[in-house]
């Protein structure tokens, strides 16, 4: 047995043995747009982190559809029934702008429920074209602005990635971080959201991270959950680092 081998035996020795971290993503599109908890998951264990990752979603929920249950969710059942370390909450995206009443009642809700048992965070999605968002400096990231306010004095974590995607906007004008519809994620802006939720996560750097990552489907055929070019995955991870790093040092 020559040493790569005996290096890599052991390293998936080592992730048998620990403890999975688990963790829950809520939230509606904006999470679950090319595999993003897959491709955070995906990144922890590329770098021994044995996260096990798990989402509750469905296409333009809101807080308030996750814990009534509309669409089909089962998110309450799901937060009451199964310990996490870490939970992720992803609000509609024009929820904080219009009608933060609401996103901070139900998730004053959901903290409640889950009683300090896991890490709570909130993820701060971006801006794009909307009558709504345009009322407001491009500089400002009302999105990020209004979460701030609610959860001043709740110590719950912001998962700056709205702010990722303008400072990506600003240095890589030419790279679309949306799809067609000017709205939801492209590859690119999924990657880039799952390399902020990395270093958030881990406190460690994204630079050098795998551009695409592999899996099994439930017929053990592969897939891929995402793949991006070397040039783009190296920007997000750039971009990943300056923008939480300089948020934790504010």
């Amino acid at each position: 047995m020559n040493v790569k081998v005996l290096v890599l035996f052991f390293c998936f020795f080592i992730l048998q043995s620990q403890e999975k971290e688990k963790i829950l993503f809520v939230g509606n599109s904006f999470t679950f747009y090319w595999n993003l908890p897959m491709q955070t998951e995906k990144m922890g264990l590329e770098r021994g982190l044995p996260w096990e990752i798990h989402q509750t979603t469905a296409g333009g929920a809101t807080l308030k559809d996750h814990w009534i249950g509309n669409k089909g969710l089962k998110t309450k059942n799901i937060i009451s029934t199964t310990q996490f370390d870490r939970i992720v909450f992803q609000e509609q995206s024009t929820m904080p702008i219009q009608f933060m009443d609401s996103t901070f009642y139900y998730f004053k809700a959901f903290k409640n429920l889950i009683a300090e048992k896991a890490q709570l965070y909130f993820y701060a999605t971006w801006t794009y074209p909307n009558a709504l968002f345009e009322k407001f400096p491009s500089s400002l990231n009302p999105i990020h602005s209004q979460l701030e306010k609610f959860l001043a004095t709740d110590q719950i974590q912001i998962v700056p990635v709205g702010k990722a995607f303008d400072l990506f906007r600003e240095k890589y004008p030419g790279i679309n971080l949306l799809t067609d519809d000017m709205k939801h994620p492209s590859p690119a802006g999924s990657y880039l959201a799952a390399c902020v939720f990395y270093v958030t996560f881990s406190g460690q750097s994204s630079i050098g991270l795998n551009r695409r990552y592999q899996g099994k489907d439930d017929e053990g055929k592969s897939i891929f959950y995402s793949i991006v070019e070397i040039q783009v995955a190296e920007a997000c991870q750039k971009i990943a680092d300056e923008v939480v790093f300089g948020q934790a040092k504010n």
